[in-house]
């Protein structure tokens, strides 16, 4: 086994990652589908027992108030959404009910998050589909396969168990960290949040289906993509040197400052730093040089 156990189990078999500060929004009613699809960016009609998907929450002006995973049971649709949005959620999505047969609420019982990554990680999320208020489906985050799955918390340690006992690796958070840094994967409220569009945070193509109808801040988000212009945007950058804190500043070599550090691991897989960025334009095109904490760094172009 080499020394990086965990971004093993993500490329080949299976990286198991506690999700468990996500809060859930349950939608229920025979409109919940068709209403959700025309208000979130993920293509919810696609969602169902064992296929989910990961999407956003956008305002009118094409701003994120959040991102989620979107998963189904038989009878009802569940939001896993970012780390304190829960109340926005549910406040703008009561906002955009009229005459829809839809209703929203909290799970009956606590629902802890999981996230599996890898190209094992459908496969392992099906083994545990049939225990008592499991849900999941395949989401694919990162890029390497992957599954997220809601399992009420007093099932929690026997799903883990079956799991990690099916080949499945426990991240730590610094495994999690250091994958989603690889990646190019940012987190909600770290990487990016309200102040940020889509194309800032660097999740259009990950988080958008592009071939369904309108859905809120559709507008906006469109007219984005046609025009090409982002004045700032996430980045993967490899820094010389030592793993910078984040919130330490990235200049050019004139000493003007273009963005900052947002997350910052030590890559075993390249053998440096990683991390990633907010970048004006065009310091974030690939190949683009910079500097962090005076060392020089790179703007990489594919993810790790």
């Amino acid at each position: 086994m080499s020394v990086d156990r965990a971004g093993d189990a993500a490329r080949s078999g299976a990286l198991l990652v506690r999700e468990g500060a996500r809060e859930v929004v349950v939608v229920t009613g025979a409109d919940r589908a068709s209403w959700l699809n025309g208000v979130v960016t993920c293509d919810v009609t696609k969602v169902c027992p064992g296929e989910g998907a990961f999407g956003l929450l956008l305002s009118k002006l094409g701003k994120l108030q959040t991102d989620f995973y979107a998963l189904a049971s038989e009878n009802e649709l569940l939001l896993a959404s970012a780390p304190g949005t829960s109340a926005t959620v549910l406040g703008e999505l009561e906002r955009m009910l009229v005459m829809e047969d839809a209703e929203l609420g909290r799970p009956e019982s606590d629902l802890s998050c999981l996230a599996l990554h890898g190209p094992r990680a459908a496969e392992l999320a099906r083994a545990v589909s049939g225990r008592a208020g499991v849900v999941q489906g395949s989401v694919d985050r990162v890029g390497l396969g992957g599954a997220a799955l809601l399992v009420p918390q007093a099932e929690l340690e026997a799903v883990v168990a079956v799991l990690t006992q099916g080949g499945a690796v426990v991240a730590s958070d610094d495994d999690w960290l250091r994958l989603r840094i690889e990646r190019q994967v940012g987190a909600f409220g770290p990487d990016y949040g309200p102040q940020d569009n889509p194309h800032e945070a660097a999740v259009e193509r990950r988080a958008i289906s592009w071939n369904k109808g309108c859905y809120l801040g559709q507008e906006v988000v469109f007219m984005q993509d046609a025009r090409g212009k982002v004045k700032r945007r996430l980045a993967l950058i490899t820094p010389d040197g030592p793993v910078p804190a984040p919130g330490t500043p990235v200049a050019i070599a004139d000493g003007t400052q273009v963005g900052e550090v947002t997350s910052a691991a030590a890559s075993t897989l390249l053998g440096r730093a990683v991390a990633l960025a907010r970048l004006k334009a065009p310091h974030f095109e690939p190949g683009a040089e910079v500097r962090v904490a005076g060392l020089s760094a790179v703007v990489r172009g594919e993810p790790v």
